[in-house]
Order: structure tokens, then sequence, then C-alpha cells
């Protein structure tokens, strides 16, 4: 079963947060694929799944990450 996620995350450091995130890409996930996308003043994550044991670790990652870089900007 294929999964997707679609995450959208507003902050007035949006631009710093993706520039943080964006080398995070090149890291090889097996069967599953991340997006990343800056709009105005958010970052739309999208994360897609081969299963759901490969949805839930790249859930994980992403989570954690965007999670520490929203905690580094408001330091």
């Amino acid at each position: 079963m294929k999964g997707c996620v679609q995450f959208v995350f507003e902050s007035r450091h949006a631009g710093e947060i993706y520039q943080a995130l964006v080398p995070e890409l090149d890291d090889e996930l097996h069967r599953s694929n991340v997006n990343l996308g800056l709009e105005e003043g958010s970052i739309r994550l999208m994360i897609r799944g081969e299963d759901t044991v490969s949805l839930r670790a790249a859930l994980n990652t992403w989570i954690r990450l965007v999670k520490i870089a929203f905690e580094m900007v408001s330091l």
C-alpha cells in the first residue's frame, strides 16, 4: 500500500528554515520520496512512501528535522 502525507508549516522564518532543510533532500531514502517547497511565509513538505513502514520512517525523520529547524530559528 502506498501512502502520501503533506504538511504546510507557516513561519516568518520560512526562508531560513527551508535553507536549513534543503541539504537533507540529498540523503538517500529507501522506498520513500520527499519534496520540499518554499512559498510565501510557509514551507510545504510532501512525503510519499511505498508502504506504511517506509512512510512512517520518513515521517519520523522529517518531522524531527523540521522541529529542530524551528527550534534553532527561535533561539
